[in-house]
């Protein structure tokens, strides 16, 4: 079984396209704007972006009208992309102060936020009990009272929702689940019931306006889903039994799935538990049938269903282009350094896979195997896991008879393909393209090695492009720096 990652076809009419044998989106040619803009650079694109916001809202509000989408802003606080995201329709959803100052900035008013988090900082519930925010999703009991007391000081009523664990296993990675009492997220049925009571007790100050649950991220089990829509209906008629007045809504939180390849057909060469992780026939219009559609029909249009979506908005909306700086043969196959690393893009830091293609040549069919890494000074800054390939390794040294389990060992610990598949002409000085780049890339970001962050522009609706975040300088280094020159 090879390795890698067919890299045809990666076309997506309309949207990623070529010309000449380069990668064009959405009309733009990417390897003109690293020649205006430099590398690395993020590209997102403005059409897709509105795309995602149309899908969501049509399909959850063909089903339910009453649904609020509240995207995610950890996902991408960017001004620009929050400023499109709110003209198409959506709220949005925080987890700091930073956010809060963000959404603000971009034209969000506190009745468009809801507040998640699970240490939140009494200076940011200062402020957004003060603008009077639409819900803040309350994690614990002690995080209830300090809501109390900053609403006794401020002598404002705070709207609370309260966190629920649904015990519901979902995500494509263990860090990723937030539906069970393993994970660091919610309160308990018996937590609950206390910090009902203690709403009830205090009505000038507390107002209790819904339930949340949150089951995980990039969750491609419907069952997951169903059983969400299951617990949050029986839970919803438990709670309002203890409420002297009526839930103003439920919110179903997101992890919705997106796909990190184009088509099905690049997954053939390699092992299935990939393409489990990576690709999903989950989409909007099947979310909607399996859990907006139960919590309907049980409880009707009036309440209002709230979801956070964030991966699923975001994902598929940028590229990242980044150059062949450096060329090595080791192994019998080639390894390529790009200018970009996890400093640049985190999520490899962990070992997620982003299918790549050389957008220099994006039409070649003659291909070859590689490997693809970093320029950081760190071994982990790879395209491929290095961390999950070293631990099989060390396994099966420190105890042979594992490799009868050889196969087993790399699907639990290896977490993407270890070659990529590129042009056969591939050399220095080539674009190569990330694709799905959109989710968590700018807000982690981070100048490691002394390394400039990339820079991001959009494309708009008329094939033209602008800039959304400029490349960091060299002072930008010394901006937290207290020192004597």
């Amino acid at each position: 079984m090879r390795q890698a990652v067919a890299l045809h076809p990666w076309g997506r009419p309309g949207h990623l396209t070529s010309q000449n044998n380069q990668l064009y989106i959405d009309g733009v040619n990417t390897v003109e704007l690293i020649a205006e803009y430099g590398s690395p650079l993020y590209v997102y694109s403005e059409p897709k972006l509105r795309q995602n916001a149309n899908d969501i809202l049509s399909n959850f509000r063909r089903v339910h009208a009453n649904t609020t989408v509240c995207f995610a802003s950890k996902a991408n606080a960017n001004i620009a992309v929050l400023q499109v995201f709110k003209d198409a329709g959506l709220s949005i959803e925080i987890n700091s102060g930073g956010e809060f100052f963000k959404a603000k900035t971009a034209g969000y008013s506190a009745k468009e936020m809801v507040f998640n988090g699970v240490a939140k900082l009494r200076p940011e519930l200062e402020q957004v009990i003060a603008e009077d925010i639409k819900a803040i999703n309350v994690d614990s009991i002690a995080e209830l009272e300090r809501i109390l007391s900053v609403a006794q000081a401020l002598n404002k009523k705070a709207n609370v929702t309260l966190r629920i664990v649904p015990e519901i296993k979902g995500g494509a990675a263990a860090g990723w689940e937030t539906g069970t009492s393993s994970s660091k997220f919610g309160m308990t049925r018996e937590e609950q019931r206390i910090a009902i009571a203690l709403i009830n007790a205090n009505p000038d100050f507390l107002t209790m306006t819904g339930i949340h649950a949150h089951i995980g991220t990039q969750v491609t089990d419907l069952n997951a889903y169903q059983k969400e829509a299951e617990f949050l209906i029986a839970y919803a008629k438990e709670v309002s039994a203890l409420m002297p007045y009526p839930l103003q809504h439920i919110n179903l939180g997101g992890g919705y799935p997106k796909n990190y390849s184009s088509s099905e057909e690049n997954w053939h060469s390699v092992a299935q538990h990939y393409q489990e992780n990576y690709r999903t026939d989950v989409d909007f219009e099947t979310i909607a049938k399996v859990l907006i559609q139960p919590m309907t029909d049980a409880l009707g249009t009036d309440i209002e269903l709230i979801v956070e979506p964030g991966r699923s908005m975001m994902s598929d909306t940028a590229i990242l282009l980044s150059r062949i700086e450096c060329e090595k043969q080791r192994s019998d196959h080639p390894v390529y350094y790009l200018d970009a690393g996890y400093n640049i893009l985190f999520d490899i830091y962990s070992g997620w896979y982003f299918h790549m293609l050389n957008a220099s040549r994006a039409d070649d069919k003659d291909t070859k195997l590689c490997r693809m890494a970093g320029p950081l000074c760190d071994s982990t800054d790879t395209y491929y896991d290095v961390e999950g390939e070293g631990r099989v390794k060390s396994l099966l040294a420190a105890e042979p008879a594992l490799s009868a389990h050889h196969a087993t060992l790399e699907q639990v610990l290896v977490h993407q393909p270890n070659l990529r598949e590129l042009p056969a002409n591939t050399q220095n000085g080539d674009i190569i393209a990330l694709l799905d780049t959109g989710a968590y890339a700018l807000e982690m970001m981070n100048e490691y090695c002394g390394r400039a962050s990339a820079a991001a522009v959009m494309t708009d609706m008329q094939q033209g492009s602008k800039l959304i975040r400029r490349r960091s300088e060299p002072e930008d280094l010394l901006r937290f720096e207290v020192y004597e020159s």
